[in-house]
């Protein structure tokens, strides 16, 4: 509500002003049907260079205030490189974003309309073109060289550890479907046909598959710290987006298409808790919970493309723990396979024939 009123305020502001200049052309046509460009152009170049005053203030208070709420720290090997590679890249934009807007107001400003001044003809400059298309073209390919670079680190096959995890997710809407391979490390077979799927068997496992006895299905996502886990996704009816922000981990998830990402969590849940309670803003409490925000933090895999009316509430906690905490989890899970049941005949023994009961014996009247 209150960035709704602030956007509203803003708006509301431009169109004052806006009227207000209009109504300022209308009155000097009626008083002497002449316009003063000239003073016109100087309170223009006033006005142009406190707004960015005004810009360049709010941009740096913004960050003040919006930086400290953001998504914390990487908790993957390949989220900090991401974010590195995020962070070059923001710095080099807002460089030419304040230098190309001092420049752009400032011109405004300092080379308004005014009489007695003759405006310079500047059509062209070899050395000005060579330069402002050199210099991008280089910071580009270099930016480019950098993230194809890291690219190809996350997404190569051959530099995965072979001993990783295997978890199947599947999107459907609106909720995750996280399948894990039992003891013997290996998924079942799924077979996606009306014989196999149903409402009772939503993945199409196939249960004459001797590895899909021990699958079974988790309500949250446990991971384990410096283990490598390949997630397998896979999508039941719409486009789906596999999310994990804190690992900065997202793919789509494709009907008929499998994907699949590959990644290291670093810290776990307790570590990333025992960190965000030095940061300040995870200090303050929640109004909500009555309990510092750091207290109360998961990681969180959520749904990343907009899937339908509840799109808002496909979501599953995360959870990184040790080798020896996620063993212990792992150990209480239940396979989902059911073994049938076959109802055993029973065994007759017709080599002997039993007299039948005679009736009991009746009192005789007297």
């Amino acid at each position: 509500m209150i960035a709704f009123l602030t956007f509203a305020t803003v708006v509301l502001l431009f169109v004052v002003l806006v009227l207000i200049a209009r109504a300022s052309e209308l009155t000097a046509d009626l008083k002497n049907g002449k316009v003063d460009f000239t003073n016109q152009s100087k309170w223009n170049g006033y006005f142009l260079l406190a707004f960015l005053v005004f810009m360049l203030v709010g941009s740096a208070m913004c960050f003040k205030i919006l930086m400290p709420v953001m998504v914390p720290k990487a908790a993957s090997i390949h989220g900090v490189n991401t974010d590195y590679l995020f962070n070059v890249t923001m710095i080099i934009i807002l460089i030419v974003f304040v230098l190309t807007h001092i420049a752009l107001f400032w011109f405004a400003y300092r080379y308004n309309e005014s009489h007695g001044h003759e405006a310079y003809f500047y059509p062209h400059n070899n050395t000005l073109e060579v330069i402002w298309t050199v210099i991008p073209a280089i910071v580009l390919t270099v930016l480019i060289a950098m993230g194809m670079y890291e690219w190809m680190r996350i997404f190569n096959p051959d530099a995965r550890d072979k001993n990783m995890m295997v978890i199947e997710a599947t999107g459907k809407q609106f909720n995750w479907m996280l399948r894990y391979s039992g003891k013997d490390g290996k998924f079942g077979e799924r077979i996606i046909d009306q014989a196999h799927v149903s409402p009772t068997n939503e993945l199409g496992i196939n249960w004459e598959d001797p590895k899909s006895h021990d699958d079974f299905m988790a309500d949250k996502l446990y991971l384990v710290k410096n283990k490598p886990v390949l997630m397998k996704l896979g999508a039941q009816d719409v486009l789906h987006s596999f999310f994990l922000p804190h690992f900065r981990v997202k793919m789509d998830c494709v009907p008929g298409i499998p994907t699949e990402f590959y990644f290291v969590p670093t810290m776990t849940t307790v570590e990333m808790q025992q960190y965000l309670s030095t940061q300040p803003w995870w200090q303050t409490i929640n109004p909500e919970t009555g309990q510092p925000r750091w207290q109360t933090f998961k990681y969180e895999l959520a749904c990343a493309e907009l899937c339908g009316k509840s799109h808002y509430g496909m979501q599953r906690d995360v959870v990184v723990v040790e080798q020896k905490e996620y063993d212990e989890w792992f150990a209480k899970q239940t396979a989902i396979y059911t073994p049938p049941v076959t109802e055993v005949p029973v065994a007759v023994d017709t080599t002997t024939k039993e007299e039948p009961k005679k009736p009991t014996a009746m009192l005789e009247k007297k």
